[in-house]
């Protein structure tokens, strides 16, 4: 070529022709032959098509995406303030591996957070792969990637006292709400989503099968294992009963009970300021001194916390707390079997655990006070 570079030539099978150049004529040769050997065995890419740009490609991706609406939006936040910025006008066949260590190292300097870094570089590497599968490019450079760690933070739990003192300062409706969220580990939305026929009040038992979301209730839950069925204690019956008696079958069990508003899905936000947090700061629980402290500024997901610690300190296994709790992961289960975290005031929960064996079921722990 009249600038000194060498060119290669190929065709494929349907005749298309396929041209780059190269400074070396060894270079030149040895991407002919590659680039031949790929048409032989039926694999041979467009080397072309990553000059594609990233937003291209991430705009065909994100439309044949099939993920729920809540980890669509997290996931939109994510790569508009973290992926975007860095990669928008990268060319896909230009991005190297290094390119993308270089990239993790700029987010840890600006002061990012690990979760999120993690986060946008898992994005990010399902871009790539989705970009390998379809021939855009030959190689994913998502691969040993260094990451941040990320701290895990110890379970939020509260004793027998703090739990206690915390429902004495609840209504009536949010009180029975808590006891059962303490008592059975369930989530915020398998809480506020459960309906009145899902209670077997002769088994004692409830199951989890619908979710409240903010787009509404949602016929299944979080994942598989989330679907289950979950052990009522007696005196939570008891509450649950009294609260229920005179609601349809097919009711939601909790609901909002201001005038002119009742009957209505409960709202995560707006539970936790007018409903949670005003009894938090009420609360007050006696430490072992005889001295009155305030009870832990601790969230609604902390009631799962504390059924998930209990049960540990009683000596169920992690496998059984596992299934109670629908937890998808033996790792998530794990964070509850740090002794010194699960014995921070070296309190018991005053409960008792007797182990049954249900049809259909893996053997349960029952709460009996």
């Amino acid at each position: 070529m009249k600038s000194g570079n060498w060119q290669a030539t190929v065709r494929n099978r349907a005749g298309d022709r396929y041209s780059e150049s190269f400074p070396l004529k060894a270079q030149a040769r040895a991407w002919g032959t590659e680039m031949e050997t790929q048409s032989a065995r039926g694999s041979m890419r467009d080397p072309r098509a990553g000059e594609i740009t990233f937003r291209e490609w991430h705009d065909r991706w994100w439309d044949a995406r099939i993920v729920e609406p809540r980890t669509l939006r997290g996931d939109a936040s994510t790569i508009k303030n973290h992926v975007m910025p860095h990669w928008a006008d990268w060319e896909m066949r230009a991005v190297t591996r290094m390119d993308i260590q270089s990239w993790i190292r700029s987010l840890v300097e600006k002061g990012v957070g690990a979760a999120a870094i993690k986060r946008a570089y898992n994005l990010t590497s399902s871009i790539m792969r989705a970009a390998v599968d379809d021939d855009v490019i030959a190689l994913s450079p998502c691969r040993r990637i260094d990451l941040p760690q990320i701290a895990v933070k110890p379970p939020q739990w509260f004793t027998t006292d703090q739990a206690q003192s915390i429902l004495d300062e609840l209504p009536a409706p949010w009180k029975t709400m808590c006891l059962l969220g303490v008592y059975t580990g369930l989530r915020w939305g398998e809480l506020s989503g459960l309906h009145r026929h899902r209670i077997d009040q002769r088994r004692s038992r409830l199951f989890v099968v619908e979710v409240n979301t903010k787009r509404g209730i949602k016929e299944y839950p979080k994942s598989s294992r989330s679907r289950r069925e979950v052990p009522l204690p007696a005196h939570v019956l008891e509450a649950v009963e009294r609260h229920i008696y005179r609601l349809d079958r097919d009711a939601v069990v909790f609901t909002t009970v201001t005038k002119g508003r009742a009957g209505r899905l409960l709202d995560d936000g707006n539970w936790r300021r007018q409903t949670w947090w005003p009894a938090i700061e009420k609360a007050h629980y006696f430490d072992d001194d005889g001295e009155q402290q305030l009870v832990p500024h601790y969230p609604p997901h902390s009631m799962r916390h504390t059924c998930a610690s209990w049960l540990v300190q009683k000596g169920v296994s992690l496998y059984e707390v596992q299934h109670l709790l629908g937890h998808e992961s033996f790792q998530t289960t794990q964070r509850y079997a740090n002794p010194r975290e699960l014995h921070q005031t070296g309190e018991k929960p005053q409960v008792a655990w007797s182990q049954r064996h249900t049809e259909g079921f893996c053997s349960l722990y029952e709460l009996a006070v």
